[in-house]
């Protein structure tokens, strides 16, 4: 009898398992059934190699289609607050999918690109981060500096301070001696330009501006403001013979009077006795109106001078600059021209730095020039 019974409880507490286990599968399909719509998911392909060509107050979104079946593309920036919806039109030849977005404010810009077809199936979200380039941006850029432009036997001759990065070319305009408009596109890799059948006389300067192409893919290329550079007559080196070294930095006897002796075998070291600034003080005798300084590096190059402060005096009591210059680290003759001509008698150059982060260096030969 006892069996009986352990029987029957057996069988009535497999019962509520399996009535329990049967309703707690009824609620999970009731959940599950709030996920499942008639019939399977249908998603369209994503836009492919999706790739945002930058512009001045516009942009180029650009992608490879790769599902036929997409038939409009959805557009959203500006956290969705602008939004723009197309048609699929890809180009029959490449497959490639444009679209272009105008008048934009300048700055960075979050695209989301939804594709849909004709059941209004969708793809993933693609997003893609691009820049708009505008006045702002303009406003930044440099044009290429002119470290001379000199005119002699009716020529002149440009010679180009070093290019920013993003430059492509330097657009120079100049008028010939019979009145001709000539305008040259100079690459960033030239480092001089010649203005041939130019007259001193009629002119006097030339106009030019800088291109700049900001990325890679740009869509434009954008122009500095228009700037005038005055072209000079030829350098016209002032004897040196009368010029006194008033300095007593110098290491043994490579004296500053080797500056001035017409020989580049010669030359004059700074002390090492102490680090920068090292100072050359020297006197020519008389005062003259100078337009820039000449100089050779000691050779073989080994820790050229690089940072320089030149100031000047009339009487070697009272001081004034004109500015810090940078020595090019190159073994011929340079011509550094001032920002403006200056008069003087007395002028001291203040070395600040050289090529090789060292602690002093030398020089072969120094002078000054008028035009």
């Amino acid at each position: 009898m006892k069996l009986t019974i352990i029987n029957a409880a057996k069988f009535f507490a497999g019962a509520c398992v399996l009535m329990a286990t049967l309703a707690a599968c009824s609620k999970m399909d009731d959940t599950y059934k709030d996920f499942i719509k008639k019939g399977s998911i249908t998603y369209v392909g994503t836009p492919d190699s999706l790739t945002v060509y930058p512009g001045k107050k516009r942009l180029k979104l650009e992608w490879l289609i790769s599902d036929i079946t997409a038939k409009t593309a959805k557009i959203y920036w500006n956290n969705k607050s602008d939004s723009l919806i197309v048609p699929v039109t890809p180009d029959p030849g490449t497959n490639i999918m444009s679209v272009w977005l105008n008048d934009l404010r300048e700055g960075s810009y979050s695209f989301e690109i939804t594709l849909y077809d004709n059941n209004n199936n969708r793809s993933v979200v693609s997003n893609v981060i691009g820049k708009v380039y505008g006045d702002t941006y303009v406003n930044t850029l440099l044009a290429r500096p002119v470290k001379s432009a000199i005119f002699e036997n009716s020529k002149v001759v440009i010679n180009w301070g070093a290019a920013d990065l993003t430059v492509i070319g330097t657009e120079v305009n100049y008028n010939d001696k019979d009145g001709q408009q000539h305008t040259l596109m100079v690459p960033v890799t030239a480092t001089s330009t010649e203005l041939s059948n130019y007259s001193m006389a009629a002119y006097g300067s030339f106009n030019y501006r800088t291109l700049y192409v900001p990325d890679s893919l740009s869509l434009d290329t954008f122009y500095t403001a228009p700037q005038n550079a005055k072209v000079t007559g030829p350098a016209i080196e002032y004897a040196r013979g009368g010029w006194v070294p008033l300095s007593d930095d110098f290491d043994g006897n490579r004296i500053p009077k080797n500056l001035f002796d017409n020989s580049t075998s010669t030359i004059w070291h700074m002390s090492k006795a102490f680090s920068y600034p090292h100072n050359l003080v020297v006197d020519m005798g008389v005062e003259n109106l100078v337009n820039g300084f000449s100089y050779t590096q000691r050779t073989p190059l080994d820790g050229a001078a690089k940072l320089v402060e030149i100031q000047v005096s009339s009487d070697n009591v009272a001081w004034r600059s004109l500015g810090a210059y940078t020595f090019e680290n190159l073994g011929t003759k340079q011509f550094l021209e001032l920002l403006e001509p200056a008069t003087f008698r007395y002028f001291k150059l203040i070395f600040r730095s050289d090529y090789k982060n060292g602690q002093f260096t030398a020089l072969s030969e120094l002078g000054a020039y008028k035009r």
